[in-house]
């Protein structure tokens, strides 16, 4: 009897945990195992149809933005005058489930259209103009020596300001990313407080990342509140609506060189908002912010100087006859700027709005490929 007893207790108990186990499986049955991080970044590589591409890409929340290189064709889909091996900007969507579409601003083609992984890792076909063919894709993880890892931080608030309104109103959006720990935790803390000093607006002056953001709204708050408090007063005087976006871009992330830009744009009123592109190029090897003296050799800045004045011509289509300031310019040589990056492809030199013509002129980036400036840089710097 009590054997019998003994052996229904048992089995009962084994009833219970099956039941228990079947009950927790389909639970989580509805739930993916790896869910999508809500903010993350990935240095992903991979083809398009045998075609090589690099991307660095961000994501917050359900928006991505990436910068990609392509080593040669389909570029002529992004730009009239697409180079290879030359960063391009794309920007989208992905939905909780890893769909995801990535396209330029503006534009619904060329665009990436796939499937992503928690991992980063995205298949799919890479659509170049409509009624033209796809090309099939597929990006992964690139964690290769020489390349950093990176915490994404975010912050999107809205300033009202009247407390009764919810218009007018400043917006503010900022995207940040902090290197994490590397093998050598010295070069990650000087890459740290590079991109930060780079970065910040604020009076902050340490080192983490959100305190950072937060004082930049702060700081961004008080600006406009103060500037525009007096409108109140006026219920005949116009409205302001400020808008402040600011988000780091990777184009380089690889045998110890990063290369980045922080892509701002900021309307305080008036006619139009204006955006830049500040960019740096850091030597992970040394933590060191590379000037352009650091990588030309000795007296080449004037060669630099007329290559980068005949590439603008070749692009904009104006004749050797022509100067440039009847073409529009403030000047008639283009001379190389601080504001450049460097990939494996080349360097780009980036001139915003009013550094070399006026603001209906856009930004204009001059990008010289490795063979055009052969013998420019110093021997051995790229290590590419």
């Amino acid at each position: 009897m009590c054997n019998t007893l003994k052996y229904q207790e048992g089995r009962m108990q084994n009833i219970k945990l099956y039941c228990l186990g079947l009950l927790l499986y389909f639970s989580c049955a509805g739930y993916p195992q790896n869910p999508m991080p809500k903010r993350a970044y990935w240095h992903l590589s991979g083809t398009i149809s045998g075609v090589i591409v690099d991307m660095n890409l961000v994501k917050v929340y359900d928006s991505v933005y990436a910068d990609c290189i392509l080593s040669s064709k389909y570029v002529n889909a992004i730009s009239p005058y697409g180079e290879w091996n030359k960063p391009y900007n794309f920007c989208g969507n992905v939905d909780d489930k890893g769909k995801i579409i990535l396209h330029p601003f503006g534009a619904e083609l060329p665009a990436f259209k796939g499937q992503m992984n928690s991992e980063g890792q995205i298949r799919g076909v890479f659509e170049e103009e409509a009624g033209q063919a796809i090309h099939s894709f597929e990006l992964v993880e690139s964690d290769e020596a020489g390349s950093v890892q990176f915490n994404v931080f975010s912050l999107s608030k809205s300033v009202p300001l009247l407390n009764k309104t919810r218009r007018p109103n400043g917006t503010i959006s900022m995207v940040f990313l902090s290197p994490l720990e590397s093998r050598d935790p010295l070069i990650s803390d000087s890459l740290r407080k590079s991109m930060m000093a780079f970065f910040n607006t604020s009076a902050y002056r340490g080192t983490e990342p959100d305190s950072m953001l937060i004082l930049n709204y702060q700081t961004f708050r008080r600006d406009y509140l103060s500037s525009n408090k007096e409108i109140c007063r006026y219920p005949d005087s116009p409205l302001m609506n400020w808008e402040l976006l600011k988000f780091v871009h990777l184009i380089c992330n690889e045998n110890y060189w990063v290369s980045f830009y922080i892509l701002s744009y900021a309307f305080t009123g008036g006619a139009h908002g204006l955006e830049t592109r500040e960019y740096q190029t850091i030597d992970l090897k040394t933590g060191k912010i590379l000037s352009l003296d650091d990588i030309l050799a000795e007296g080449k800045k004037q060669d630099l100087a007329k290559l980068l004045t005949a590439k603008l011509r070749k692009s904009n289509h104006i004749a050797e006859s022509q100067k440039l300031t009847e073409a529009g310019y403030f000047v008639d040589e283009i001379k190389p700027n601080e504001n450049y990056y460097l990939i494996p492809g080349g360097i780009g030199f980036y001139y915003n709005h009013y550094d070399i013509a006026p603001y209906a002129s856009g930004p204009e980036e001059i990008f010289l490929s490795m063979e055009e400036i052969r013998g420019i840089l110093k021997p051995g710097i790229l290590r590419f």
